[in-house]
């Protein structure tokens, strides 16, 4: 999308998302676009700037006007993945439909919170492209937006996917889809809208269909990683890797009739298994393993678990121990009342429990670092450590000035204050993740860029976790505006006391109804363009991170970075600004 103000870049992009409405003219698109494709290199992904620039070329060729410009991107990105999603057998590929097909009036569809589960009603399309799909053996999903489709790819239930969209989802869906680096074909619909909406049935029956041989040329993908990473917390690897670190009753037995003699290992063994992105012990296993085998470990036709040695695995899960600690103690602090769209460890089951649970998460993650120095040696053992002891300390003293800030009951917040609060917060653990990685993969690597990068990857994460304050998330239980309510130091808060000064922020918040509260600071917040700064902040610390990417060595490396950059730097949805 263009660079500017966003009310600017959504009018910009308003003119280049028309689909053609002429069959002929989007045949002719489709094949221009098909032969460009053919040229490019099939390592990485093209960006979308670059797309951009090819679809205008194919535009000007044929004499069509920007308009159809969009729509040409998406002809090209198809183009690059076509071979390469016809190569995944169709009982590995997943469908994609949009509710917005359905008839509203006759539809007699549930729905939950993964989308629409088709009645087979016959009063639309869905059902027959639904029939036809999953008799081919295809997985099917009816919803908006990408998050079921990359958890069903994540979770290892397809490899491609075949996705119908009005090309405003397609915008949104190709980032996430090109970062993981998932062989898809995107279906724009014709006419767009919120519902009774067109499509091609052809097309996608041809492409539903489509299945040719091997591709003899794979685009680096970090899905294979993911999948391992995520496997290692099954409940019978987990129990390997945790050993003697948990009493036996607790590992393998009925530990809640056991008593409270396990209770404690139980909750933490439980905490460990249970919901989270597992974005961190991610960072370490996909470190270990570009650091000693190199891109090679992003080629999706390789079984990636060679690559990922048993140390590295026990690494990752005290990765995880550690941050997981580090949430049940933050949840505590904060006096938060969901996790993982369940309720909290302190508030089930009181906070002197929750705090020992944390305390024996925290044990066991060092305790399955120290275990690895007989296959890591002693001194790649102790760098981890000091590593992960000097990220706890920053982690602490980060918690510790939110904590005496909120003591404080001061306004004096600055921006840099409360981006060095988050920095503490979160960067320490991504460095730590990073360096245990490559420190266990034995490569040469610059540890003083990897600790450069961690700090602004931190600052724009925290910046992003201040934004999704603002929106609301009815399965995770999240209401908005909590940091607001809680008075805490977010960017957020120090940007509208910088332009608007410590009354106007303090008058919007001052009525003792919360949800009056959070609607007069969220006026306020629309007024003073804050959280078009905090975007712009997270746009700037991006780039950061992607320069540093492109400084660091060897190659594997820096796009490991790079993935980091455009994958964790992301914002879900927009924050909502008015009372809509």
């Amino acid at each position: 999308m263009p660079a500017g103000h966003p009310a600017q870049q959504e009018a910009a992009y308003e003119e280049i998302k028309a689909v053609p409405q002429d069959a002929e003219v989007r045949a002719r698109i489709r094949s221009a676009a098909a032969e460009v494709a053919a040229h490019l290199p099939r390592e990485t992904v093209p960006r979308r700037e670059r797309l951009t620039r090819l679809a205008r070329r194919v535009l000007m060729s044929l004499g069509l006007p920007r308009r159809f410009e969009g729509f040409t991107m998406v002809a090209i990105s198809n183009g690059f993945w076509r071979e390469q999603f016809e190569a995944v057998p169709p009982d590995r590929r997943l469908l994609l439909l949009p509710k917005c097909l359905r008839d509203p009036d006759r539809c007699r569809g549930k729905f939950d919170s993964i989308g629409l589960h088709c009645a087979g009603c016959g009063a639309c399309i869905i059902h027959e492209l639904i029939s036809q799909a999953e008799a081919l053996g295809y997985e099917t999903i009816v919803a908006e937006g990408t998050s079921s489709v990359i958890m069903k790819v994540l979770e290892g239930e397809a490899d491609a996917i075949l996705g119908v969209a009005c090309l405003d989802s397609l915008d949104e869906s190709f980032e996430p889809v090109a970062d993981l680096g998932v062989p898809n074909q995107a279906i724009p619909l014709l006419r767009d809208g919120c519902e009774r909406t067109e499509t091609e049935p052809g097309l996608i029956l041809e492409l539903m269909t489509a299945h040719g041989g091997g591709s003899s040329r794979a685009t680096r993908s970090a899905v294979p990683l993911l999948r391992e990473t995520r496997s290692i917390f099954e409940p019978e690897r987990l129990k390997v890797i945790l050993g003697s670190h948990a009493s036996q009753e607790a590992l393998h037995g009925d530990g809640a009739a056991a008593g409270p003699m396990v209770e404690t290992e139980r909750l933490g063994i439980e905490w460990l298994r249970c919901g989270g992105k597992r974005l961190r012990p991610f960072v370490t296993v996909a470190a270990a393993a570009l650091g000693r085998h190199g891109t090679a470990a992003l080629d999706p036709r390789v079984d990636v678990s060679r690559f990922v040695s048993d140390p590295v695995r026990s690494l990752a899960v005290a990765i995880e121990a550690l941050h997981k600690a580090s949430l049940i103690h933050d949840d505590i602090a904060d006096d938060d009342e969901y996790r993982y769209g369940r309720r909290t460890l302190h508030r089930t089951h009181g906070v002197g429990v929750a705090v020992n649970v944390g305390d024996w998460l925290v044990g066991v993650g060092y305790g399955l670092i120290v275990s690895q120095r007989g296959s890591l040696g002693g001194d790649c053992v102790a760098d981890v450590l000091d590593r992960l002891a000097a990220a706890q300390l920053d982690l602490c003293r980060g918690q510790g000035a939110e904590l005496s800030w909120l003591r404080a009951e001061t306004d004096g917040l600055r921006p840099a204050d409360a981006l060095s609060i988050g920095a503490l917060k979160t960067a320490p653990a991504f460095d730590a993740a990073l360096y245990a990685g490559l420190r266990a993969s034995g490569a040469d690597f610059d540890a003083a860029l990897i600790r450069r990068f961690s700090t602004y990857l931190g600052e724009a994460y925290q910046v992003l976790n201040d934004l999704e304050d603002w929106r609301s998330d009815d399965s995770n239980k999240i209401a908005l505006g909590r940091d607001v309510l809680a008075g805490r130091p977010t960017i957020l808060r120090a940007f509208a006391l910088q332009a608007s000064g410590r009354d106007a922020l303090a008058r919007a918040a001052e009525t003792r109804d919360p949800e009056r509260a959070v609607t007069a600071v969220r006026a306020l917040y629309a007024e003073l363009g804050v959280l078009d700064k905090a975007r712009a902040l997270v746009d700037r610390l991006r780039e950061r991170c992607l320069a540093l990417a492109d400084e660091a060595a060897p190659e594997a490396i820096g796009e490991l970075l790079r993935f980091l950059a455009r994958a964790v730097l992301r914002e879900r949805t927009e924050p909502r600004t008015s009372g809509a």
